[in-house]
Order: structure tokens, then C-alpha cells, then sequence
């Protein structure tokens, strides 16, 4: 196809063009894939700004010319792979290697402007939010913004970011389910014990169906605390929720349909994940549920590493997830991995690195030890979980142990036996003994390498979750040796006491 022939189709389309095309190469495979999933982060973002007034401004427009022009050259170079013919690619393999060069470059330079695109659309529509409900010569609903970081300790906090939420859902999800009480208690059959589906600390998560035949998932929170803290807490984690699901857009990042907020009730309603949560399945050895070969374990393991890209780098509002572990991963009936729970989440200004939160949150096991020790989170801090994640999903084995005795918990039981096994060159001990075929076993050890990276103790030595998705998709970018985990130090102490 001429490239001329490709002119007034729209970047949406010929991101669909290109994954469709890459998919029946015969030449540079591993270069095409790895454009594609570039090509697949636009694509996502091109959906989510869609529906935004500034898709309106010529200065967007402008910039949409130029992607799509981007766009049909990659297309055009993917389906130049498709020929077979061993002449021609002798003579045009290392252009094609410079031109795939090029393209990589210019489509990351597209990746760059878009979370400042989304961050003007999203500082433009709170600027909107907050003209609807500011009473005149307000002090307090001047300084709402602030609150948007989950950090805040300001007693008006609660009834300012209430009115917020509200609004935003107005506006950024015009297709939120509108439900009342009575309708979850006909959805849940009364929220009964055969509906249950899940417990958190916050609440239950019932199975439901909608009069219209949508099957979901409807969280309730339990009864409001009696303790100040705690009721502070608690609401702060489900606002944080609806603020960030109503946000966020990606095929692994679980979607919140809609949500009732009445009195002491407060549920929450999402999509509803039909094979229930990862840990289940990983442990599924000791639990009778179905055990996860190896190439499932691999597109859950790459389908969080790119859910938890576009939170840090793609999706315009720099999340930290905060809480990053195997129960929050959701897989639904393809066993597509869902990143779930954003109570803990929060927001970091473009430039700023970490941050000082007032409390300890987190998972035992997957909290990186600087939040604990120290209380700074930082993007390094999810890759820190990632880390731990990646190490249970490989080894079958929980990362933490549970002490019965005054020394503690054991952060980093799974670090700890890792590095000694990695240490005395017998790693693939750490592999769930079922797991893997001899084909199989050098990429099970890559991704073990991968997440010892991860868990180092120094979060700057620590990779970008680009860095671990480049890593995890190519087999031939070389990995980092890795230096000393999180937590031996501990480990090593108990093993004197």
C-alpha cells in the first residue's frame, strides 16, 4: 500500500492497522512487538482524549497531524517486514533497523507530550469544578486542589473533596451507572453470604446483577468506625478510589462503573472479574484452585508491568499506586491481569521524585523500606512491590513470613532466599517445582533476574517500570546484574538471634 493511500485515516485506526499487521511478520519480530506496544500507549491515550474538549484546540489538532503521519510511516515499515522475499531484505535489513531507529524516538517524543496534554485538560476541568461549587470569598475551597494527593491533613478535607467527587464524576464519567440502594440490594439478593465474593479491611465484595443482565461487582464498606482515625482513614481510601477509577483508563486497570454515597451507606460498583484475584491462583497448589503454566504467568506478569507504566508515565496524573500485591490483581475471564484498589494511591506534580507521607500504608512484604522506615514514596517504591509481586507469581511462595515471636514480621523472606540462591549460582531452586519446561526455564530465570532488580535496597539503583517492561517484552536488551535486596539485613540478623 501506497503510503498516499493511508491519508485521512485516523490515528485510531491506524493503531489498529499497525497491531494487526505486526502480527504476521516474518522479519525483525522483536523490533516490530516493541513498537507496537508504543504505538498501543498512544492508541490508549488517543481514546481517553477522545472525549476532551481540547481535541477541539488546533494546537492538539496540529499535533494529532503529526502523530498520524508517524503513524502511517510505522505502518508502512511493519508491513515492509511481511515480505519474505530473502534478497530484498538482505539489501534493506539495516535501513529498516535505522528507520525502526528513528520511529521509536519520534513516537516516544509523542509519549512525552501527552501526560502535559492531560494534565492541562484535567487542571482545566477542576478549575471548572471548583467555580460550581465555591462560594464567594471561600479560603477553604481555594486551597481544594491540595487535596487531591491523599496526604492532606486539613479537617475540612472530607466535606471539600465530597462536593469535588461529585462534580468530577459529572464530568469526567458521563457514563456512570446512576443506582440506588434498592437496586444493589435486588442486585446482591440483599447482599447475602452466597453473593459474597471477597473481603478487604474496608468492606465486603458481593457478585451482583443489574435488571438489565450486567453482571458486577459491588463493593460495601463495613459500618462507619467509631474512632475519628479510622473513620478519617477509611473515607479518605474509598474518595481516593472514585477519584482515581473515574480517571483512569486501561485495558489492565480494573473500571468503576458507578458508585452510591447515602448517609452511613458508601459501595462501590465495578466490572466484574470472573476468575477473582491473582493470589488465589498462584498459591493455587495449596488452595485446590486451578494452577497458572507458565505463559499465563508471563501475560500476567507484563500486564501489570504496562498497567503499572501508564499509572507512572502515561496516564497524565503520575500515580503511585501504593499497594501492590497479588490480592489487588484482579484477572478477569481471559485471565487479562486488572490492577485494583486505588485507596492507598496518590498524585506526584511533574518533577517531583517522592514524597513524605504522614502515615506508614502498605502491604507486609511489598513495601519498599524506605516508605517504612522513612516514609518516602516514590514511583521506585511501586517498583519495589512490583519486585515482590514478581517474585511470588514465579515461585509459588509467599515473600513475607509472619513471626510468632517478639522479632517481628519477616519483610523479606523471599529477598532473603532469592539472593543466596542467585549468590550460589542455583536460582532456578526458586522456581515453583511445576512450573516451566526446559524452553521455558531461560525466561523464568530472566524474569527472576528481573525482579531481584527490583527489590534492591537502594530505590535509586532501582529500574523505571519502563525500563522493566523494555526488559520483560525484548529478551535480547541485556539485564543488570543485581545488588543487595531489601530487608537482608534483617533476614541475616534473625539467622544470629
Amino acid at each position: 500500500m501506497d503510503i498516499a493511500k493511508l491519508a485521512g485515516v485516523d490515528a485510531v485506526k491506524l493503531v489498529v492497522m499497525i497491531v494487526q499487521a505486526a502480527r504476521t511478520v516474518r522479519h525483525n519480530k522483536k523490533t516490530c512487538q516493541q513498537l507496537v506496544q508504543h504505538v498501543q500507549i498512544i492508541g490508549d491515550l488517543l481514546k481517553k482524549l477522545q472525549a476532551s474538549e481540547m481535541m477541539r484546540q488546533p494546537e492538539i489538532r496540529n499535533g494529532l497531524n503529526e502523530l498520524e503521519q508517524i503513524l502511517r510511516e510505522a505502518y508502512m515499515l511493519v508491513t515492509a517486514c511481511q515480505n519474505n522475499n530473502y534478497v530484498y531484505h538482505l539489501f534493506m535489513g539495516g535501513k529498516q533497523a535505522d528507520q525502526f531507529r528513528v520511529l521509536q524516538d519520534r513516537l516516544n517524543s509523542c509519549l512525552q507530550v501527552f501526560p502535559l496534554i492531560s494534565h492541562i485538560d484535567t487542571t482545566d476541568r477542576l478549575d471548572q469544578i471548583l467555580e460550581i461549587i465555591r462560594p464567594p470569598h471561600s479560603q477553604v475551597l481555594r486551597e481544594a486542589p491540595r487535596l487531591f494527593t491523599g496526604c492532606s491533613s486539613c479537617d475540612t478535607r472530607t466535606d471539600v473533596y465530597g462536593e469535588v467527587k461529585r462534580f468530577s464524576l459529572q464530568l469526567n464519567c458521563t457514563e456512570a451507572l446512576k443506582l440506588s440502594l434498592t437496586q444493589l440490594i435486588d442486585a446482591t439478593n440483599n447482599f447475602s453470604d452466597e453473593n459474597q465474593i471477597g473481603q478487604g479491611s474496608f468492606g465486603c465484595v458481593y457478585k451482583g446483577q443489574l435488571h438489565d443482565g450486567l453482571v458486577v461487582a459491588v463493593k460495601r464498606c463495613f459500618d462507619l468506625p467509631s474512632s475519628p482515625n479510622q473513620l478519617d482513614v477509611q473515607d479518605l481510601e474509598f474518595r481516593n478510589e472514585i477519584y482515581f477509577l473515574t480517571k483512569l483508563q486501561h485495558t489492565n486497570v480494573v473500571k468503576l462503573l458507578g458508585d452510591y454515597m447515602e448517609g452511613s451507606e458508601r459501595i462501590l460498583v465495578y466490572e466484574y472479574m470472573s476468575n477473582g484475584s491473582l493470589d488465589t491462583f498462584i498459591f493455587g497448589a495449596r488452595t485446590g484452585r486451578l494452577y497458572l503454566d507458565w505463559p499465563a504467568r508471563s501475560r500476567i506478569i507484563k500486564g501489570v508491568a504496562e498497567g503499572l507504566l501508564y499509572l507512572h508515565k502515561h496516564c497524565g496524573l503520575h500515580v503511585i499506586h501504593g499497594d501492590l500485591k497479588p490480592s489487588n490483581i484482579l484477572l478477569d475471564s481471559n485471565m487479562h491481569p486488572k490492577i485494583s484498589d486505588f485507596g492507598l494511591a496518590r498524585t506526584f506534580s511533574p518533577g517531583v521524585e517522592e514524597k513524605f507521607a504522614d502515615r506508614i500504608v502498605g502491604s507486609i512484604g511489598f513495601t519498599a523500606p524506605e516508605c517504612r522506615e522513612r516514609r518516602l514514596f516514590s514511583i521506585k517504591s511501586d517498583v519495589y512491590g512490583f519486585g515482590a509481586l514478581l517474585l511470588e507469581i514465579v515461585s509459588g511462595r509467599r515473600c513475607f513470613s509472619l513471626a510468632s515471636g517478639e522479632s517481628g514480621d519477616d519483610h523479606g523472606f523471599l529477598n532473603r532466599r532469592a539472593w543466596n540462591l542467585w549468590r550460589a549460582g542455583r536460582l532456578i531452586k526458586l522456581i515453583d517445582s511445576p512450573l516451566g519446561n526446559e524452553s521455558e526455564r531461560t525466561e523464568i530465570l530472566r524474569c527472576i533476574q528481573i525482579a531481584m532488580v527490583c527489590i534492591e535496597e537502594n530505590p535509586a539503583s532501582r529500574p523505571t517500570m519502563q525500563d522493566v517492561v523494555l526488559m520483560l517484552s525484548c529478551q535480547d536488551v541485556a539485564l543488570p546484574m543485581p545488588q543487595r535486596p531489601a530487608y537482608l539485613r534483617i533476614g541475616m540478623e534473625r539467622a544470629h538471634q
